[in-house]
């Protein structure tokens, strides 16, 4: 049976939980995301992103979108 925490990198939220994780014990953020890009292929057999500069695009988009809402909340 699969870990709770490894198909939790299906999720893109999942994903950045764990590269904020390996963030801790690596030197740089692309070291950090090739970690988890690693553990992700292991797993599932192909790379989530194409590489270090697709996955923080996507994620700084997330954490956008979701401080937009926040704001938008705050207005109401």
């Amino acid at each position: 049976m699969i870990e709770f925490k490894i198909l939790a990198l299906l999720s893109p939220n999942g994903f950045d939980e764990r590269f904020w994780k390996h963030c801790k014990s690596e030197k740089t953020y692309k070291a950090a995301y090739e970690k988890t890009e690693n553990e992700y292929e292991k797993h599932f057999g192909k790379r989530k992103y194409s590489d270090y500069n697709s996955y923080r695009n996507c994620r700084d988009k997330r954490i956008k979108e979701n401080a937009t809402k926040l704001h938008k909340k705050k207005q109401s």
